[in-house]
């Protein structure tokens, strides 16, 4: 008999009810979603990964809209499946861990592979396929991912633009200003 997955059904209805990355984090985490999981996560998806149990979060993990961890495949079904002379038969689901370090950000639509770690201070762009592990430090895009940039330089540039009279504007004030400063209005 199947068992049903009740932690999965009330974490969606919890996201209907509350639409807020960091009460889904606190949800998450007051409920043991994931192997292990750190302070101040911000968790964006709805769906609630298929393997939880195999991913930990550090502290200060930010997680945005439709991220897919994969922490197993189901290669061996084909293999299995193959004539006998091929490969033989008897494999197994093939799984592993994603481990994600503290102070990471993962961009929308961005697909984790089994067997990675996301060292400490890293930014991965929405859309990347991360299939190998990423270094500290690192800002990580594309598919596959690739290093693109350093953090640190990121942090330098948003700190400009944060302290610049653009940065400093209300959202109506900023609104009005890009779009003049776009030729569209």
């Amino acid at each position: 008999m199947m068992s049903f997955d009740y932690m999965r059904v009330r974490y969606f209805l919890y996201c209907l009810f509350y639409r807020n990355g960091y009460k889904h984090g606190n949800f998450l985490k007051k409920h043991n979603a994931f192997h292990a999981m750190g302070e101040n996560c911000f968790f964006q998806p709805y769906n609630l990964p298929a393997d939880a149990k195999y991913i930990r979060l550090g502290n200060n993990v930010v997680i945005a809209s439709n991220v897919r961890f994969i922490c197993h495949d189901v290669i061996h079904n084909m293999l299995n499946h193959a004539p006998k002379f091929l490969w033989g038969g008897g494999y197994s689901t093939y799984w592993g861990i994603i481990d994600i370090k503290d102070n990471v950000f993962i961009g929308s639509n961005t697909t984790i592979l089994t067997n990675v770690t996301i060292g400490s201070n890293v930014i991965i762009g929405a859309g990347s396929l991360v299939n190998k592990d990423v270094p500290d430090g690192k800002i990580v895009a594309g598919v596959p991912a690739k290093i693109i940039g350093e953090v640190a330089d990121l942090a330098k540039a948003r700190k400009h633009y944060s302290e610049s009279p653009l940065g400093k504007m209300n959202q109506e004030e900023r609104i009005q200003y890009l779009w003049e400063k776009s030729n569209c209005v």
